[in-house]
C-alpha cells in the first residue's frame, strides 16, 4: 500500500438521521493496487429529495462495484458499517476511463432506480478519487470537496456546484460569505437528478510522500474555516484527524451530516 487512511461519519448535532454515505475500496492484490489503484468516495444525500440517504449509499456501493467490475479483486466497502465484496473483470481500461464510467453507472442507477426514472426525485452530491502509486483521478458533482495538502498547501481540487459556488468563482462572493448565504444548500449539479450527467473529471494530479488528500462533505466546511481545516488535518495520523475534524465540525454547531476521508501518501 502506498497510503494510510481513515474515515468518520456522524449525522452531526441536529439531523435525526445520517444521509452521508462514504467507501473506501482496496484491492487486496498489488497487481490491482498498481494498475487501478484505492477508490475513496464521499456521498451527501440531498436533503428535500426523496431518499437522499439511499441515493447517497447506492452511488458509493454502484462506483465501487462498476470501477472494479472484473478485476477478480476482493475490496472493502466501508460505508457506516464494513462489509467485504467480490468483482470480477480485465484490467483494460484505463483507471480514468473506468472512474468515469463508474459515475456514470452510479448517475443512472440513482436515477432509474432510486428516483424511480423521474427528474429531481432522487439525489446526492459524490466526490471520489482514484488513489495510484504517484497521482490521483477525481470524480465530482456536488458540493462534497476533495482537498490536497501539499508542502503546507491546502488546495481545494474541486468546484462546488452550487449557486453560492458559480457566485465565489465569478468574484461576487467570498468563500466567507458564501457559507452563510441563503442559497448556498441550492446545488446546480448532482448524481441522480436526470438521466444524464455532465461529471468533473480530474486528471492526474501528483501526490508525492507526506501529501494529504482529505474528502468531505460539506458538513465540516460549513462549520469550520478552511484554515482549521488544514491546521486539523496536517497534525497527527489520519484516525485522529478524521476524528478531531467531526469533533471539531460538531462543537461549532453540527448543523449537517459530516463526513470525511483522509489519506496520506507515505511512499
Amino acid at each position: 500500500m502506498k497510503y494510510i487512511f481513515d474515515a468518520e461519519s456522524d449525522r452531526g448535532s441536529i439531523r435525526e438521521r445520517n444521509e452521508d454515505y462514504y467507501g473506501i475500496y482496496v484491492p487486496e492484490s498489488d497487481d490491482i493496487v498498481e494498475s487501478l489503484g484505492v477508490l475513496a468516495i464521499v456521498s451527501d444525500g440531498m436533503g428535500g429529495h426523496l431518499s437522499g440517504a439511499e441515493a447517497s449509499k447506492k452511488s458509493v456501493e454502484v462506483m465501487g462495484r462498476v470501477y472494479y467490475d472484473g478485476t477478480g479483486a476482493a475490496v472493502v466497502e466501508r460505508g457506516h458499517g464494513e462489509e467485504l465484496h467480490e468483482s470480477r473483470s480485465s484490467l483494460s481500461a484505463p483507471a480514468v476511463n473506468r472512474l468515469r464510467w463508474a459515475f456514470l453507472e452510479a448517475n443512472r442507477e440513482v436515477f432509474e432506480i432510486v428516483g424511480e426514472g423521474r427528474n429531481h426525485t432522487a439525489g446526492t452530491t459524490c466526490t471520489a478519487i482514484v488513489m495510484l502509486p504517484d497521482l490521483i483521478h477525481i470524480a465530482h458533482a456536488g458540493d462534497s470537496r476533495a482537498y490536497l495538502l501539499s508542502k503546507g498547501v491546502f488546495k481545494q481540487l474541486t468546484d462546488d456546484h452550487s449557486v453560492v459556488g458559480e457566485l465565489v468563482r465569478k468574484g461576487m462572493l467570498s468563500k466567507e460569505e458564501a457559507v452563510r448565504h441563503p442559497h448556498r444548500n441550492v446545488i446546480t449539479k448532482a448524481v441522480g437528478l436526470r438521466g444524464d450527467l455532465d461529471v468533473d473529471i480530474t486528471e492526474s494530479v501528483p501526490v508525492a510522500p507526506g501529501d494529504r488528500i482529505l474528502l468531505c462533505s460539506d458538513g465540516l466546511y460549513s462549520m469550520l474555516g478552511e484554515e482549521e481545516i488544514a491546521e486539523i488535518t496536517a497534525n497527527g495520523m489520519p484516525d485522529k484527524v478524521c476524528k478531531r475534524l467531526v469533533k471539531r465540525a460538531k462543537e461549532e454547531g453540527g448543523s449537517d451530516n459530516i463526513t470525511v476521508i483522509v489519506a496520506e501518501k507515505i511512499s
